[in-house]
């Protein structure tokens, strides 16, 4: 794995980073039929993208199989939906904060109270207070 540094993790294994988005000038056949299927493709170049579909279908067609594989489905987009929720109520969250900090300013008139009010009631560091702060004073 390589970090954003570049740097390696010297943990003998090797990492390859492959974009199927990508220019797929010079890619196998093979290789460009797995990105068809990471796309969400049909698998139309060489053979081993075809194979792993029809393994796929064979899998979810399959008594025990298709149970295992709506269950994994189920639990993907299960984590999906809640990891949205959970980003939207931070959105919201974010909204809220730098909505309320004007008019604990205009109460106020202390930064540093407005900071310290957003510590302890919006259980947040120093430092995320200090972020939101410099957000709403930016609209303001």
């Amino acid at each position: 794995m390589i970090s954003e540094e570049g740097d390696y993790l010297n943990d003998g294994t090797h990492t390859l980073i492959l974009n199927a988005s990508g220019d797929w000038e010079g890619v196998s056949d093979e290789l460009k039929g797995i990105f068809q299927l990471v796309l969400r493709q049909p698998a139309s170049f060489g053979q081993l993208g075809a194979q792993i579909m029809d393994k796929i279908d064979e899998i979810k067609h399959s008594k025990t199989g298709g149970r295992k594989y709506m269950e994994l489905t189920g639990a993907f987009w299960q984590d999906a939906r809640n990891e949205g929720r959970n980003e939207g109520r931070k959105e919201g969250t974010d909204e809220t904060i730098i909505k309320l900090i004007p008019d604990l300013v205009a109460l106020t008139n202390d930064r540093q109270a407005v900071i310290k009010i957003l510590m302890n009631k919006m259980n947040l560091s120093q430092e995320q207070a200090e972020n939101y702060y410099k957000q709403a004073m930016e609209q303001e």
